[in-house]
């Protein structure tokens, strides 16, 4: 197929638009299939499909308008076809006729084209021969994305690299869906302007899109299976079609693959043991990024990192670098029961939070340990600052915590006990609040200090301050939680927390 606008400017690009200046962004956008000629008398068009173009010789047209109702009569049954366009050839001395069918064309909706020569039969000729041509030379474009995509395939390139090639092959966004419509692969050209906002509508409403096409499952009794989407509001072209018809297969086999490689990882995983030196054992976790491939290279470095560290007699590193989560069996040794030594090695390597659960002894309670240190790493993660091991044993306290944003009342109350030191420029502010949170947060002035980065006689004298303006007595210990608990509400409120 081809557009209107496409066939105007290769074969009549002096074509006069009837009642138009000029072809609109949308007609020529319209797409032709074939093309017919009106033979002498309006039923001569009732074979039209649509998706033909029509075009009416001179010689025809004075005979239709010569009739009673002879313009909205053809006009009717051009509607009824649906066509593209119609190109009336010459017309000489069908000057009133014209500006009729001129009318008529405006008021129906009908694109109108003429132009001055005098051989239609020569003008259908030339656009069989440019639509003919034009599918030939579609088939050559989607057989080279074709095979683009089979040699990434075959080099192991992944979903991610297909869709970016499928991008680029046809301009517009690209997202390869699985067989319960998850989004394995998404692309977008970045030289394409509504690519943004061609993703928010996918993602907002994936029915939302230009085209969405099956990727079936190779066979019954194998994965893959799921669709090729060509994201976007303007409906897909012919190349996009055609493209698309074509690589579906290769899709299939590619998801497939991507399948049968995920249950054999999974099944690895399962089979993982455990470490040696144990039991009892603990689990560690900690967060791996956010999810993106442009960091695997930095997950596996630190991955990498980790087993020079860590004896393997000592620790298992289960998962992979695309694994949402970095996670560690480790056995817990007699002079550090509950693994927190080693915790915070991780954590300081890593440079995150990590969550360390209960010590087990039995193998088969490892999938539960591992339940356990993800929802502490969870709930502790919502802390502010977040404790560097965080420990499953005090999921509730973390639970307690960070929940005192839901206190009635909590943070008006919070902002009245603290309203003495609440006052000056925002850096002074920041910096009592700070000092306070860790005296109170720290067991000593020398903690705090390391806390704050400060000589400890600073911590000193800036308590001396605060106890000052606030008339306050730090060494009541109820009056010191009241505090703590103030200083974390004000804090979180300030940080949209």
């Amino acid at each position: 197929m081809a557009t209107l606008g496409e066939l105007q400017q290769a074969l009549f690009a002096d074509a006069v638009v009837l009642g138009a200046p000029r072809l609109t962004r949308e007609r020529a956008a319209r797409e032709v299939s074939w093309v017919r000629i009106l033979k002498p008398g309006a039923a001569g068009f009732e074979a039209l499909e649509p998706g033909d173009l029509a075009v009416i010789p001179g010689s025809a047209l004075g005979g239709v308008l010569a009739r009673p109702s002879g313009s909205d009569g053809l006009a009717a049954v051009l509607v009824r076809a649906r066509v593209p366009g119609v190109v009336l050839v010459g017309g000489d001395g069908q000057d009133g006729g014209l500006a009729l069918l001129g009318v008529v064309a405006v008021e129906s909706g009908l694109t109108v084209m003429r132009v001055e020569r005098a051989d239609p039969v020569g003008l259908e000729r030339s656009v069989i021969g440019f639509l003919v041509n034009q599918r030939a030379g579609l088939d050559r474009q989607a057989d080279d994305l074709q095979r683009d995509l089979a040699r990434l395939a075959l080099r192991g390139h992944g979903l991610d690299a297909l869709a970016a090639a499928i991008g680029a092959a046809l301009g517009r966004g690209v997202a390869i869906e699985g067989a319960f419509g998850d989004r394995l692969a998404l692309h977008v050209p970045a030289d394409r302007p509504d690519g943004a906002a061609a993703v928010t509508r996918y993602l907002a409403r994936p029915s939302n899109v230009a085209l969405r096409m099956d990727i079936p499952a190779p066979a019954e009794d194998q994965g893959g299976g799921g669709a090729l989407v060509l994201l976007g509001s303007d409906a897909a072209n012919e190349l996009e079609r055609i493209a698309s018809e074509r690589i579906v297969p290769l899709l299939a086999l590619e998801l497939a693959r991507t399948d049968a490689v995920r249950q054999a990882r999974e099944e690895t995983r399962r089979a993982d043991p455990l470490p040696t030196a144990g039991p009892p054992w603990i689990v560690l976790l900690a967060g791996q990024g956010d999810g993106g491939r442009g960091d695997l290279e930095a997950r596996e470095a630190i991955r990498a990192g980790l087993r020079r560290l860590l004896p393997t007699t000592d620790v298992t590193l289960r998962g992979s670098a695309e694994s949402l989560e970095l996670r560690l069996v480790a056995a817990a040794p007699p002079d550090d029961p509950d693994g927190l030594a080693t915790a915070r090695r991780v954590a300081e390597f890593v440079g995150r939070p990590v969550a360390v659960s209960r010590p087990f002894i039995e193998a088969g309670s490892r999938p539960a340990a591992e339940a356990a240190a993800r929802a502490t790493l969870e709930a502790g993660e919502a802390l502010h600052p977040s404790p560097r091991v965080l420990r499953a044993t005090r999921l509730p306290a973390y639970l307690l915590l960070g929940n005192l944003h839901n206190l009635p009342d909590g943070v008006r109350d919070a902002r009245d006990l603290l309203a003495p030191i609440l006052v000056g420029r925002s850096a002074a502010q920041r910096q009592r609040l700070d000092t306070l949170r860790a005296v109170l947060e720290t067991a000593s002035l020398g903690g705090a200090a390391d806390r704050l980065g400060v000589h400890r006689n600073t911590v000193a004298y800036r308590i001396a301050r605060l106890e000052v303006l606030g008339g306050w007595d730090l060494s009541d210990p109820d009056f010191r939680f009241a505090l703590e608990l103030a200083c974390r509400l004000v804090q979180d409120a300030q940080d949209g927390i």
